[in-house]
């Protein structure tokens, strides 16, 4: 099951994407080209990826089956917190389906990237439109890819804690940030998730970070 669904890219804010919403009509040769089988099969295909990676199969696996339950098992409450949200010891959990969550925001940045190109016999091409202005959409590309990195991993190995004049580096830096990264939620709730080992939480390199120039 998804937690993230069409019903994120429909609403009026950055994430908005237009054609997100099938028209059905009576006849269906009247019927308007819209992005929602290909919004759905990405939202699958990211959404199952970026869980994978974070959690682990074990713990993704009890995931799905807290989902398909609808939480209504008590032995599901900390599953119903990663995926709903949670405050705690003064930090804020936004949780995995929050209209701004990071996977929406990951799916938005792969649409964007993706449908900014066009296949043709020749190879893949931009889509030239005569008469028009094209807007390049490489800073909505790059506000949503960081916009995951936050949302996944926060600094996590990307600005470690420096001590004693530089003689000892900590890499697994925590954030002063209210509201928390996956990352540092699941280190902090591990206890929550016995399935689950933190060391094992993939890491994405900073490299791969997308900027306002698409690379």
């Amino acid at each position: 099951m998804n937690i993230i669904n069409l019903g994120h890219f429909q609403k009026a804010n950055v994430l908005n994407i237009p054609l997100s919403v099938s028209a059905p009509v009576a006849n269906a040769a009247l019927a308007t080209p819209d992005n929602t089988d290909y919004l759905d099969n990405l939202i699958t295909k990211v959404e199952k990826g970026i869980l994978l990676n974070a959690l682990q199969l074990d713990t993704y696996n009890e995931l799905q089956l807290a989902l398909a339950d609808d939480f209504v098992n008590p032995s599901y409450a900390s599953y119903k917190k990663l995926v709903e949200g949670e405050e705690y010891n003064g930090k804020v959990w936004k949780g995995l389906q929050d209209d701004y969550s990071l996977i929406a925001f990951r799916v938005y940045e792969l649409f964007l990237t993706e449908t900014n190109e066009r296949l043709a016999s020749a190879g893949a091409v931009r889509v030239n439109v005569e008469a028009a202005t094209l807007v390049t959409p490489a800073y909505k590309i790059a506000n949503a890819s960081q916009e995951f990195y936050k949302g996944y991993q926060n600094g996590y190995c990307y600005y470690p804690t420096i001590y004693l004049d530089g003689f000892f580096i900590d890499w697994f830096t925590n954030t002063t940030d209210v509201y928390v990264s996956l990352w540092q939620y699941m280190n902090d709730k591990k206890a929550d998730f016995p399935l689950f080992n933190i060391d094992k939480f993939f890491i994405y390199d900073e490299l791969q970070e997308k900027n306002s120039f698409g690379i």
